[in-house]
């Protein structure tokens, strides 16, 4: 935590003492790689936006892929720096790791951008996918500098969880329904909820990956109606109504779809543009859908899954951490041979997307288990942990294929 307060105290001191006389770099384009100076190989990627001013404060976002990946990780912002004239920097080497590394790298970055760049100290967010998504709420929650924070694919590590209180960011989740970390981040909404946390989710028909650009938009016009009602920006009345108006679009599209609990969070979400002032059509639609059959079922479907879905991860969990004490697995694998074949045969006998989806969840969530695992033993030369999972990554691979 200190490393992260001395990291957005620097940010600030030197957004203050900024200077003009620093490099040109092209605008509309990602500049892959930009040397952070007095570091060994540091750098980092940065968009500018192509009506990009030096001499006007600019808005930024400050982005962590969990494989230091610079490109990709800007890449799924460009629409939204274009639409609201966002700075994109991305670290090229902040990636899932040890938290105290990952601090120090961010440190650099921050110092180095805020020299470089003319920022606007109301409009610094941040954002990530998986551990960046981690890395991410950890600096908001610890810093309160940042005014929103967009995570992708995970929520907060539980120290920063039991840490947050009178959060001054709008917190914008997004998470496909094939995500692993999906039951996490419904989860996650609800907390923040209780928490008194400005924020939305936003949930799309996906894997675990960095959501498309359009996707991105939207989180981006929702962090803009956030500005507006906190007197950071100022957006015309016609962008506000331009946002209302797909919104609606798109709860009327998942209604059409019998998609009804998305629906709701749409046409609520519309409905908070306004601050629940807005038109009387969507409450009646909004109570209709909620007394439907539908509607309920779907909400009992969820439920049942969440359950099931809990009950076979714990387990799995509980098989994994036993066996990688003794770096050895019980019967030649036995459990994980009957367990994926049981996750298989549920997919291939169910017609229910939901119950396909959890599967795809838990496969993804195994794969990641271990793989993580194993980068941890390599790390720590941990040579009979690193060989258990190499193994079982190959009995997971064999199921991959059915």
């Amino acid at each position: 935590m200190k490393n992260t307060f001395l990291c957005l105290f620097i940010l600030l001191i030197s957004i203050c003492s900024y200077s003009q006389e620093k490099q040109l770099l092209p605008k509309g384009v990602i500049v892959d790689s930009v040397k952070i100076a007095n570091t060994d190989n540091e750098s980092y990627a940065v968009y500018l936006p192509k009506q990009y001013r030096r001499e006007v404060p600019s808005a930024i976002v400050f982005i962590f892929d969990p494989g230091g990946r610079g490109k990709v990780g800007i890449e799924p912002f460009v629409l939204a720096a274009e639409t609201y004239k966002y700075i994109l920097v991305c670290s090229n080497n902040s990636k899932n790791g040890p938290t105290d590394v990952n601090l120090e790298i961010a440190n650099h970055l921050f110092e180095s951008v805020s020299t470089e760049f003319n920022l606007n100290p109301s409009e610094l967010y941040i954002s990530g996918f998986s551990g960046g998504a981690r890395l991410a709420g950890s600096m908001a929650v610890s810093s309160g500098a940042f005014q929103g924070v967009i995570a992708c694919g995970a929520s907060f590590n539980e120290m920063d969880k039991f840490a947050l209180h009178d959060a001054s960011f709008s917190y914008v989740g997004m998470v496909g329904d094939k995500d692993m970390n999906y039951q996490e981040m419904i989860k996650n909404e609800e907390w923040l909820n209780k928490m008194m946390v400005k924020n939305t989710l936003f949930v799309s028909h996906q894997i675990h990956t960095w959501p498309s650009q359009k996707e991105m938009l939207r989180a981006f016009d929702w962090l803009e109606i956030q500005a507006s009602k906190n007197s950071i920006r100022k957006p015309k009345e016609t962008t506000i109504k331009k946002i209302y108006d797909e919104n609606l679009k798109i709860a009327d599209s998942l209604k059409g779809k019998n998609e009804m609990i998305l629906a709701i969070v749409e046409y609520e979400r519309c409905n908070a543009i306004y601050d629940n002032r807005g038109d009387e059509k969507i409450k009646t639609t909004i109570d209709s859908i909620k007394k439907s059959k539908e509607y309920e079922n779907q909400i009992s479907k969820r439920d049942e899954v969440s359950v099931l879905e809990n009950e076979i991860t714990n387990s799995i969990l509980n098989q994994f951490d036993k066996e990688l004490k003794v770096a050895k697995s019980e019967n030649d694998f036995k459990f994980w041979k009957i367990e994926l074949k049981k996750l298989d045969d549920r997919k291939t006998k169910s017609k229910d997307i939901a119950i396909k989806n959890m599967v795809d969840r838990i496969k993804f969530m195994t794969k990641a288990l271990v793989y993580e695992a194993a980068q941890e033993s390599k790390r720590n030369f941990q040579n009979d942990k690193l060989l258990y999972c190499k193994e079982l990554e190959k009995v997971i691979q064999l199921y991959d294929s059915k």
